[in-house]
């Protein structure tokens, strides 16, 4: 018999196992599969692991290491440069280095995918592949930490309403293949740029630099006709005087944007939900790893000797919302052209991430 199940090993499951496996018997399920991601730090991700006291490795560093983002605003036809402070990471070694963190004292089951529980009195039973092979399991609680897609979410709360769901794809080139023209304005080997076209998505594509590749990325609400909407953000890119060539790499995930509090799930007093699971991420950049990190972190705090409190783990959230909600506040300056246009054309900084 496990203390707690945790389903997922990205950073909100990892960090959990790694603050509770010298107090309780963990299980963590690690399916194995590498996260569609862009791989950017920004500030509040890199405020969450120097909470944490953890330093990204240099080995999970990406070149090169942006300083400043460019925004093509392509619905208004304007340019701008913000200097910002990012860390460029190679998203699997960095989801690698987070698991390699966790105590020995955990049990770590690779390549193992969740299927569905049994509920008992006091426990329940897990049932879950390992390398393609049937295997079950007894826990006194169940950790929903499986992402936007979540099939604990799914399978014990399924009267909440999602979040509203994207597809997030990226699509990428080398380095040799990519041509410029002087008239194009992003250094795409320094810059991490933003694009923004309201006929496209009403979210917002990116490129991303990971020398000697570049990832040409965006988030669409789903059911759009993604491939058709790459190669029109591949066509403008093209006319604007950047050449991409052939992809080498097409990759693609469910993302969440939580627009409304009655959307945001946290679970009871034996099944929990953390990270995006629970809908925690940013409605304005999609941004996620800071979430995953503190909800994790305030998870671990909310078990204690008596046990696990629900109550308590909504109590400690309550920064981490408010901080939420207040990104809520971006997303006219940063999607409505018009007001986008004001704030590119004033100089004001709402388009921080």
């Amino acid at each position: 018999m496990y203390d707690i199940g945790i389903i997922g090993s990205g950073p909100a499951g990892t960090t959990l196992a790694r603050q509770l496996a010298d107090r309780y018997r963990v299980l963590l399920l690690d399916s194995g599969r590498q996260k569609c991601c862009g791989g950017i730090l920004a500030t509040k991700s890199q405020s969450a692991l120097a909470l944490l006291h953890l330093e990204v490795p240099q080995p999970v560093l990406a070149a090169p290491q942006p300083t400043a983002v460019s925004i093509m605003d392509w619905d208004n036809r304007l340019f701008r440069r913000y200097p910002r402070n990012y860390i460029n990471i190679d998203r699997a070694a960095f989801d690698r280095w987070l698991l390699s963190l966790v105590p020995q004292t955990a049990d770590i089951r690779h390549h193992a995918i969740y299927h569905k529980s049994e509920k008992h009195r006091d426990h329940f039973t897990l049932h879950f592949t390992e390398n393609k092979e049937p295997r079950t399991a007894q826990v006194r609680w169940l950790v929903g930490a499986d992402g936007a897609f979540s099939t604990v979410r799914r399978e014990f709360f399924p009267s909440i309403p999602m979040p509203k769901r994207y597809v997030a794809v990226q699509h990428w080139f080398e380095q040799e293949a990519i041509t410029t023209d002087s008239t194009f304005r992003v250094d795409i080997w320094k810059d991490y740029t933003g694009i923004f076209d309201s006929t496209l998505t009403d979210f917002y594509l990116w490129m991303i630099p990971k020398e000697p590749q570049l990832i040409l990325g965006g988030t669409f609400p789903v059911g759009a006709d993604v491939s058709a909407v790459m190669q029109t953000v591949r066509d403008k890119l093209e006319s604007l005087g950047l050449r991409l060539g052939s992809p080498i790499k097409k990759e693609a995930a469910q993302i969440l944007r939580p627009l409304r509090h009655s959307t945001l799930c946290f679970g009871d007093d034996r099944v929990i939900l953390v990270g995006e699971a629970s809908g925690l991420i940013s409605p304005s950049s999609a941004e996620g790893i800071s979430s995953a990190l503190l909800s994790a972190w305030h998870l671990a705090e909310a078990f204690q000797e008596q046990g696990f409190s629900s109550l308590q783990y909504r109590r400690l959230l309550r920064r981490q919302l408010w901080s939420l909600w207040r990104r809520k506040f971006r997303i006219p300056p940063m999607f409505n052209p018009a007001i986008r246009k004001f704030v590119m054309l004033t100089g004001l900084t709402a388009l921080r991430q």
